[in-house]
């Protein structure tokens, strides 16, 4: 009879199985993981312009609750959803949807199927579009409460308050129809446009509200049919943010904006030259955080 010679294995079977199941425990129960940002103080908020390509989409973050602001293309949902979840952003007090335009609503219905959303707060403009109908069925099926944003009307959600300035009326052009807000915190603020144009420009500054703000979004992707200079005087702003794509086919940001903010020496930031760009308040200092230097 021939004996047959076994080795032994380094490892015994037990040990084995241990670690399996060690490694096991550290993949399914591995803390949350840290924002790139690190922990947010209890007593600051951040403004993220999210880089969403030729689109819109800023969020909140706060101690007392976050604020989505427009949810970007469809295209973009994927690298959306992944921003949020990195950034800790899963659960939203308000999500404001600016306008019915894909690139400002593109990745709504995404992101109210993916994160917690209590409240929608909508324009007075409508859309026969696949898009903008997706959004109100996920909205009636996720049974967030929805308001119609009106002129005066003020949300306050801890420190921070909410001013809405338009829709003033009712507009043919959806760009004119944008939410414009202002969201303020301590002495920070940042005016909110969508793509509001110089007719709802011009209907706002009508209304004789105070719209002066520390940062400006600047409207349509700097397009030269919005920041009128008589807007853009009453905003005072002493940071712009534009949201767009990089080369993109309308060629936004327009020169006349440019030149515009550059005369009344407006720092400018741009998503398509910065990423995605991050602001942190105390509520009187800001530091700035951009994705690419």
């Amino acid at each position: 009879m021939v004996k047959r010679k076994y080795r032994r294995s380094a490892f015994p079977l037990w040990a084995v199985l241990l670690l399996a199941v060690l490694l096991a425990l550290y993949f399914f129960f591995q803390p949350p993981q840290e924002s790139p940002l690190g922990e947010l103080p209890p007593n600051e908020i951040r403004v993220h312009f999210i880089d969403v390509g030729q689109g819109d989409c800023a969020a909140v973050e706060s101690a007392d609750g976050n604020i989505l602001i427009d949810a970007g293309t469809p295209e973009c949902e994927g690298d959306l959803l992944e921003y949020l979840e990195e950034n800790g952003l899963t659960e939203f007090v308000y999500a404001i949807f600016t306008h019915p335009h894909s690139d400002h609503i593109g990745s709504a219905a995404a992101v109210l199927n993916a994160c917690k959303v209590e409240r929608v707060l909508l324009g007075n403009g409508v859309s026969t579009g696949s898009i903008y109908k997706k959004l109100l069925q996920t909205i009636d099926k996720g049974g967030q409460k929805v308001s119609l944003a009106k002129p005066g009307d003020e949300i306050s959600l801890g420190k921070m308050k909410i001013e809405i300035f338009a829709p003033v009326t009712t507009y043919e052009d959806l760009n004119n129809s944008s939410i414009v807000f202002r969201l303020s915190y301590g002495d920070f603020s940042v005016l909110f446009t969508g793509d509001a144009e110089k007719e709802a420009e011009t209907d706002i500054l009508r209304t004789g509200a105070d719209i002066s703000a520390d940062v400006l979004k600047v409207g349509h992707h700097g397009s030269s049919s919005s920041t009128s200079e008589k807007f853009l005087k009453a905003v005072a702003p002493k940071l712009a943010v534009i949201s767009l794509a990089e080369d993109n086919s309308y060629g936004h940001p327009h020169k006349e904006v440019l030149r515009r903010l550059s005369k009344y020496g407006v720092e400018v930031l741009r998503t398509d030259e910065r990423g995605s760009i991050v602001l942190t308040t105390n509520g009187s200092q800001i530091e700035v955080y951009t994705e690419k230097e």
